[in-house]
């Protein structure tokens, strides 16, 4: 009996330790870059944003602009900007950043991949260290809203995308929590704004994510929390 408790235990080892092998190892950033076209005009948010990842994440934050022509070649359909082009461009406009940045780009323009009607953001994944994001659905536009609540929103949603981009990048393939895709602006709001456990435990180990979030953000609205 003893024996076969222990080939069983064995066993159990075994896979415990094929399963941990399989996951990807994950790499974390040098510094967390946001760029902001000049197409932008109402940049509120941003402030909020660099604040509330800053808590959390363990490379520095800082946001900049980038004057990255948006001709009619990247255009998925009339008034869509194809996401994944876009991206491409931004990645070789910004590649020669030193060190291991990830860089965003935040746009006022709405953003299109083939299969579904529109997207918040896109990342490069697989070795690209880049993303591009899209405000144009996600800044609120409820009658009677102040421009900090307007700023806040838009932040908070924001926030959650480029936290789940920062994990994809980092190298993370999970779906649960802050990792689901949001086939809508209402389930972005109401999915959470928090990695699941095991997911955050990997993160924090791998130098993404802090053991603790530092400090408070008076600027963030924390939508759905």
């Amino acid at each position: 009996m003893a024996s076969r408790f222990g080939i069983v235990a064995a066993v159990l080892a075994f896979l415990t330790a094929s399963v941990a092998a399989a996951q990807p190892r994950l790499a974390a950033p040098d510094e967390v870059v946001i760029y902001l076209h000049p197409s932008l005009k109402d940049a509120d948010f941003v402030e909020g944003l660099v604040c509330e990842l800053g808590r959390v994440l363990v490379a520095p934050v800082r946001a900049t602009t980038v004057d990255l022509p948006l001709t009619r070649d990247l255009l998925a359909t009339a008034s869509q900007f194809d996401a994944a082009k876009v991206n491409h461009l931004f990645a070789r406009a910004t590649d020669g950043d030193s060190g291991r940045p990830f860089r965003y780009l935040i746009l006022p323009f709405d953003l299109k991949v083939p299969g579904l009607n529109y997207v918040f953001a896109n990342t490069l994944a697989d070795g690209g260290t880049s993303a591009v994001m899209s405000i144009i659905r996600l800044a609120p536009t409820e009658p009677g809203l102040s421009r900090k609540r307007v700023s806040d929103i838009t932040g908070d949603r924001l926030s959650k995308l480029m936290l789940k981009s920062v994990a994809v990048i980092a190298g993370l393939r999970t779906g649960g929590c802050i990792m689901s895709f949001p086939r809508s602006l209402e389930e972005l709001d109401v999915k959470p704004a928090e990695f699941c456990p095991d997911d955050r435990a990997a993160l924090v180990n791998a130098g993404v994510l802090k053991a603790r979030p530092f400090g408070a953000c008076n600027t963030v609205a924390m939508v759905g929390r």
